[in-house]
């Protein structure tokens, strides 16, 4: 506890620290253009296979992205464009008859605009989380949400770290700087789970995983508290990669909301990365070095899946003959969906 109450001290101070202080010593980055292509498979569909639902994440515009240009290069089947019933999502659509096994892919261009994100927070400026802030963002308070369940532990948890402090941006930052410290990504630390759907009590037990895992963790401790919170996911624009195809893989990461600000963005796996620029810079923003895709989880697309809802939405989803394709591995299977980008910056 004397150990939670001294971090909640220092972390208190970062936090109040001065616009200008801040404004000199982080790194903002700037606006940037890509002209991208990107490319999504399924694979290992079986013979005889009847018919293919295959619902592609798609870049939108938000806040910080603009999708300035988009097309269609090639797609195995009939398609248009869709959003998920719940948020608002976008997606490619595409359903193909009688699909060609062993693997049909969809290739989509897009150009788009990305801002750098960095909120300058002055806790002396915030104010309480209200009960009609819980109610306009239900969903983001939700103790019951499938893998970022908040239960005694949890909230145990919470309560510890955060002790009696109330300021909503004070606890967030606590709370984010206690998952770096007791999980690590495995990228830093290899004995990790390396690919998983993201559950915060898997993060707990296991001490890390892949991004999703930590930042569960994060969204179940943020909501103990009352703060409002929630999953972005996209992929990382890697510069070393340009004009290269290759894997952009996937990054998650998670906003919550702060009173007299709106809703911050924050990267716990940038953040604690040994080689980064660490916490003042990811713990309040992003670079405009990523690509934003989706919010949330649990989705419920359109047109409706056949199966539940879909939890995680990393590439895509894909029903072979009304079965859900492998997002993840399965013990010896590897994942039926993959994707492979390559981008140019327009200057």
């Amino acid at each position: 506890m004397i150990q939670a109450t001294i971090l909640g001290l220092l972390v208190a101070l970062s936090v109040a620290g001065s616009t200008a202080e801040r404004a000199d010593t982080i790194p903002r980055g700037e606006t940037r253009t890509y002209r991208v292509q990107q490319t999504v498979k399924l694979s290992d569909i079986p013979e005889g296979t009847k018919s293919v639902c295959w619902w592609i994440s798609i870049p939108d515009n938000e806040r910080h992205q603009d999708v300035l240009d988009f097309s269609v290069v090639t797609a195995p089947g009939k398609w248009r464009v869709e959003r998920d019933a719940d948020r608002g999502n976008r997606f490619l659509y595409v359903e193909v008859d009688a699909p060609k096994p062993p693997a049909i892919e969809a290739v989509i261009e897009f150009t788009l605009r990305r801002d750098p994100v960095l909120a300058e927070l002055d806790a002396s400026k915030v104010t309480p989380i209200t009960d009609l802030h819980r109610r306009m963002y239900a969903e983001e308070v939700r103790l019951d949400a499938p893998h970022m369940e908040v239960t005694a532990e949890i909230a145990e948890m919470a309560k510890t770290v955060c002790g009696d402090e109330a300021n909503p941006a004070t606890q967030a930052r606590m709370l984010l700087q206690h998952v770096a410290g007791v999980a690590d990504h495995y990228s830093k630390d290899p004995t990790k789970p390396n690919c998983g759907i993201g559950d915060s009590a898997v993060c707990i037990e296991k001490g890390g995983g892949c991004c999703t895992d930590l930042h569960s963790l994060f969204i179940a401790l943020a909501r103990a508290r009352g703060i409002p919170s929630r999953m972005q996911m996209g992929y990382r624009i890697d510069p070393k990669n340009e004009g290269k195809v290759y894997d952009p893989g996937y990054r998650c990461w998670v906003e919550y909301f702060v009173p007299s600000y709106g809703w911050i963005s924050a990267d716990i796996v940038e953040a604690d990365a040994v080689d980064g620029l660490g916490p003042a810079r990811w713990f309040t923003g992003l670079t405009e070095w990523r690509l934003w895709l989706n919010e949330g989880r649990e989705f419920q697309l359109r047109p409706a899946q056949a199966g539940p809802r879909v939890n995680t939405m990393i590439i895509g989803h894909a029903e072979i003959d009304g079965q859900a394709a492998r997002v993840l591995p399965e013990g010896e299977l590897q994942a039926q969906l993959s994707r492979t980008i390559r981008f140019v910056e327009v200057r």
